[in-house]
C-alpha cells in the first residue's frame, strides 16, 4: 500500500482541523482510525480488519467524515456529523428540544428539524384564544442557542429548518428568513409533496391545512391615526383572521383591522414565489417528502420527514448520519482507459464495515440517538471526486456518455455495499428492526438484483440504508480533489482576498488542469460549475438518485444572468425524481471571493506560462453551511 501524501493545501487543512497533537502525517491519523474502528471486532479478527481499514484509509481510497477523522482515538467523542430532532406541539417537547439542541451542538453535530407539527401562529392554546406564537417562534429560540454555541474548533453549529408546503405558517416562514434576514444559523427548505407538484402542473388552487382544518389567506387593512397599511393573515375564516391580526400584527395599541379581501393562492403562484427566492438568494431549498418516504427501505419503521443540514440523509427524530466517501479519482487506471473495478469494490466493502463499526463505537450525545442508531444502523457511504474521475476518463460532465457511465458506476457501488452489509449481518446480526417480508417489499429494495434480495431473505442485512452523496467540501480540499458529485468551480479562477487591510487578487489554476496541460492531454473535458447547463446538472443528480437509498447533496449552479423563469420549467420536470434540490446563482449572496476565468487558448497561454501558479482546490459551495459541514 502506498500511503497518501497530502499536498500543501491538504497538509495545512489536516494540521489545522484534524491532526491529534503530535501527528504530522495523514498516515498517522489513518492508523489511529483503523485501530480504533477495528477494536470492536472479535479478538481473532481485529488484526486482519485493522489491516484492511488501514489499507483503504492510508491510501486515501476511502475517506471518513470529518467528525470521524477528528474524533477517532479521542476519549468519548461524537464521531457523527449530523442528527435530526423532532418536536411535538407541547411545552415539554419544545423545552426538551432546546436542551437536546445544546447537547448535540456542543458535540459538533449539525441538526435538522421539521417544524410542521407545531400549531400555526394565532391558533388557540387550550382556552386562550389566538395565543399560539407558531412554528417560527420555536425556530427563533433554537437560532438563539446556535448563536451561543461554537462546535469543534470554533465552528458554529449547522441547522436546517423544514416546513411543509401545507402548513399555514409557510408564508411567514419564507418572509422571516428571506425578507427580514432572521434565522441566520439556519438553512431553510420547503417540504413539498407529489400532490403539490401535480397542483403546480395543473395550475390548481392551493390551501393550507393543520389538524384537518383548512386555512385561507385574508388581506386586512391595518388602520391607525396616521396611516392605513395592509397585511396578509392566515385564518380559519375572515373573523378569525381579524382576531389573529389583533393578537399578532399590531404595530400600535390603537391599530384596528378590517377585511379587505380573501386572497386566493394557486399552487403555481406559490411554486413561483418559492422558486424565485431560491434563484435570487439560494434559499429555500426543496425537500421532496413523498419521494424520500417512498424510495427507501424503512418506510414502515420511520417517518422520514426531515434531513440533515446538507440534505443528503432523510431521517426521523433522533437519527444520525454516519458518513464516509470513496475517493473516485484513485479508482481510475493509470492510463485513464477504465476504472479499476476491483479496487473500487474493495474500497466499498471496507468502507461499509468501517462505518458500521463507527456506529458501535460512537459516543452518542443523547440516549435516544443511540437507540435509534442501533434500531436501523443507518450509514451513508458516498463518493468524492466524481468530476475528477470523469476528467481522467475523458468524459464530459453531464453528457450522454456521462449518464451512461454513472449507471454502471453507481450500480457497482450499490451492489457491493448491499452484499457487504448482508455478509456482516450473517456474521453479526441484522439491524434490530429488520423484518424480511417488510424490507423486501420496500420500493428501493425491489430495485436490488434478485441474488442480493435472496441473500437478504436468507441472512438479513446489517444496515437498513447504506448510500448517499454528501458535499465533502473540506475533506475534498484535504484530498485535493473535486468535491462530492459536483463539477469543479472552473479550470482557473480569480481569488480576491483581504490581507493587512489591502485587497489582493490571485489567479488559481486547477491542479488537475495543470497536470493535463503539462502532459499535452485533452482539455475540453474541463467544464466548470457554471458551464454545466441546468438540465445537465439535474440529469446527473436524477440518474445517481436511482441508485441511492438516502438522498443527495447537490447544487444547481447558475450563471449570474440567469432568471428564475429560465430554470423553473426544467426544475419542475425533474422535481418528482429528486429527493431534494438546492439552487445557487452566482452573485446571489453578495460579492463573491471567486470568479471563473473563461477557458480560451489566450487565457491558457496567459495563466500557464509560469510554473509558479499557486495550486489550490475549491468547489462550488455545494452546501454553504456556517459550520458542522456534512462529511467535512
Amino acid at each position: 500500500m502506498a500511503l497518501k501524501q497530502l499536498g500543501v493545501v491538504g497538509q495545512e487543512i489536516f494540521k489545522a482541523r484534524y491532526a491529534y497533537p503530535g501527528e504530522e502525517s495523514w498516515g498517522e491519523r489513518a492508523k489511529v482510525m483503523a485501530k480504533t474502528m477495528a477494536s470492536c471486532e472479535r479478538d481473532e479478527d481485529k488484526e486482519s480488519v485493522f489491516q484492511k481499514f488501514y489499507e483503504v484509509l492510508g491510501s486515501g481510497d476511502f475517506v471518513p467524515g470529518g467528525r470521524i477523522i477528528f474524533g477517532a482515538g479521542r476519549d468519548r467523542q461524537n464521531l457523527l456529523n449530523c442528527y435530526v430532532l423532532g418536536v411535538e406541539d407541547n411545552v415539554g417537547s419544545i423545552a426538551k428540544l432546546l436542551s437536546d439542541v445544546y447537547k448535540i451542538s456542543c458535540g459538533g453535530g449539525g441538526i435538522g428539524f421539521n417544524f410542521s407539527k407545531i400549531r400555526p401562529k394565532g391558533d388557540d392554546i387550550s382556552n386562550i384564544k389566538n395565543s399560539s406564537p407558531g412554528s417560527i417562534s420555536v425556530m427563533r429560540m433554537i437560532n438563539s442557542v446556535g448563536d451561543q454555541v461554537r462546535a469543534g474548533k470554533n465552528r458554529r453549529t449547522a441547522l436546517i429548518a423544514i416546513l411543509n408546503i401545507t402548513h399555514p405558517d409557510i408564508l411567514e416562514f419564507l418572509d422571516v428568513k428571506l425578507n427580514k434576514h432572521e434565522l441566520n444559523n439556519f438553512n431553510i427548505s420547503v417540504g413539498i409533496t407529489d400532490r403539490f407538484i401535480e397542483a403546480v402542473e395543473n395550475d390548481e388552487p392551493w390551501h393550507f391545512t393543520f389538524n384537518n382544518r383548512r386555512y385561507n389567506v385574508y388581506r386586512l387593512k391595518r388602520i391607525n391615526n396616521e396611516s392605513t397599511t395592509y397585511v396578509d393573515v392566515i385564518g380559519l375564516n375572515a373573523q378569525d383572521a381579524v382576531k389573529r391580526a389583533e393578537q399578532h400584527h399590531k404595530i400600535g395599541w390603537t391599530d384596528q383591522f378590517e377585511v379587505e379581501s380573501q386572497v386566493d393562492i394557486k399552487a403555481k403562484d406559490l411554486w413561483e414565489r418559492i422558486f424565485k427566492s431560491s434563484v435570487e438568494c439560494g434559499d429555500p431549498g426543496f425537500f421532496n417528502l413523498d419521494l424520500a418516504k417512498r424510495h427507501t427501505n424503512i418506510s414502515t419503521i420511520q417517518d422520514l420527514d426531515c434531513t440533515n443540514p446538507c440534505g443528503e440523509i432523510p431521517m426521523g427524530p433522533y437519527n444520525n448520519c454516519c458518513l464516509g466517501h470513496i475517493n473516485l479519482p484513485q479508482m481510475v487506471l493509470e492510463d485513464g482507459s477504465d476504472v479499476d473495478w476491483k479496487r473500487l469494490a474493495n474500497a466499498v466493502r471496507t468502507g461499509v464495515r468501517f462505518l458500521d463499526n463507527v456506529l458501535t463505537l460512537n459516543h452518542y450525545p443523547l440516549e435516544e440517538c443511540k437507540a435509534e442508531s442501533f434500531k436501523v444502523r443507518r450509514v451513508g457511504l458516498g463518493v468524492m471526486g466524481l468530476h475528477y474521475m470523469l476528467i481522467k476518463l475523458g468524459i464530459k460532465y453531464g453528457s450522454d456518455k456521462c449518464i451512461e457511465f454513472l449507471g454502471r458506476l453507481f450500480t457497482t457501488i450499490r451492489d457491493e455495499a448491499y452484499l457487504t452489509s448482508v455478509y456482516i449481518a450473517r456474521d453479526k446480526s441484522p439491524f434490530s428492526a429488520f423484518d424480511a417480508k417488510k424490507y423486501l417489499n420496500e420500493e428501493y429494495a425491489k430495485t436490488l438484483p434478485p441474488r442480493i434480495r435472496m441473500l437478504i431473505k436468507q441472512h438479513g442485512i446489517r444496515n437498513s440504508v447504506l448510500l448517499t452523496c454528501a458535499p465533502t467540501g473540506t475533506i475534498g480540499m484535504l484530498m485535493e480533489t473535486s468535491t462530492g458529485i459536483e463539477p469543479i468551480f472552473a479550470w482557473a479562477y480569480m481569488r480576491r482576498y483581504r490581507h493587512a487591510n489591502v485587497w489582493k487578487e490571485q489567479v488559481i489554476v486547477d491542479p488537475l488542469f495543470q497536470e493535463f496541460h503539462k502532459k499535452g492531454m485533452d482539455l475540453s473535458v474541463f467544464v466548470g460549475a457554471y458551464d454545466v447547463t441546468p438540465d445537465e446538472h439535474l440529469k446527473v443528480q436524477s440518474e445517481i438518485q436511482k441508485y441511492i437509498d438516502n438522498s443527495i447533496s447537490k447544487t444547481i449552479n447558475l450563471p449570474k444572468e440567469t432568471q428564475w423563469q429560465d430554470l423553473s420549467p426544467v426544475a419542475l420536470q425533474y422535481m418528482q425524481y429528486l429527493k431534494g434540490m438546492t439552487i445557487y446563482r452566482a452573485g446571489s449572496k453578495g460579492n463573491e471571493p471567486l470568479s471563473a476565468i473563461p477557458l480560451t487558448e489566450d487565457n491558457i497561454q496567459k495563466y500557464m506560462k509560469t510554473e509558479e501558479v499557486l495550486v489550490e482546490v475549491t468547489d462550488s459551495a455545494a452546501c454553504g453551511l456556517n459550520g458542522g459541514e456534512c462529511g467535512s
